[in-house]
């Protein structure tokens, strides 16, 4: 397995990391003894990081990686990212709602700290322009979710912060350059490459505007 640097963290970790999304079902499922062992795999091959939510089965994702890791007990250094999505309506200040989400996933992770903890929202200039979305001043305002994630840090709780890149490119640059973010989790595939390159005006998925040039020039 090679390693490579993960944004602006100083960590190394595996070029192929492991996602515990719903996709396959695998890790939402309830087949304990094939979660274990495909896990057993992953971390014999050399993966060190694994990438889940509190959202991806409604906890499941989180609950099934815990288990296979405790009952695992790797020897190497592991490293496990997870997400918060907010529900908002009226809300002003989001800390509360933030911690609550993350000691929940602690619970479920059986973990007393993770690596990377990342938001999942969509990220536009309105709330719920998009389903979920939340405004550039919902993440960075002084009772947003950054400023619960920086209290969760203090904690020793968290040790870097990440977004999932999706949304309205404007907004997400305005999050993305306030530099607070160690890494950016973007869509970027075949179907729609728009978060690198430049797509044509009759594009029909969403257009990412290019935003991933942003982050690797802040590094």
């Amino acid at each position: 397995m090679r390693y490579r640097p993960l944004g602006t963290t100083g960590l190394s970790v595996s070029e192929l990391s492991f996602g515990a999304g719903p996709v396959s079902g695998l890790m939402t499922g309830d087949s304990f003894e094939d979660q274990r062992a495909v896990v057993a795999r992953a971390i014999e091959l050399g993966i060190n990081w694994f990438d889940t939510a509190a959202g991806y089965g409604a906890g499941r994702s989180e609950e099934n990686l815990g288990l296979a890791l405790e009952s695992l007990r790797p020897q190497q250094p592991i490293h496990v990212a997870t997400k918060v999505r907010l529900l908002l309506n009226a809300e002003t200040d989001l800390r509360p709602l933030v911690v609550a989400s993350v000691r929940e996933s602690f619970r479920r992770l059986r973990l007393p700290r993770v690596t990377l903890l990342q938001v999942h929202n969509s990220i536009t200039p309105r709330r719920g322009d998009e389903p979920t979305s939340i405004t550039p001043d919902d993440v960075l305002g002084p009772r947003g979710v950054l400023a619960a994630m920086e209290d969760l840090r203090a904690e020793g709780l968290v040790d870097h912060f990440g977004l999932t890149g999706i949304g309205h490119p404007d907004s997400l640059r305005l999050v993305l350059h306030s530099g607070r973010f160690a890494t950016i989790q973007a869509p970027f595939h075949l179907l729609n490459p728009s978060a690198l390159v430049a797509v044509p005006p009759d594009f029909t998925e969403t257009n990412y505007g290019g935003f991933l040039r942003d982050a690797h020039d802040l590094g």
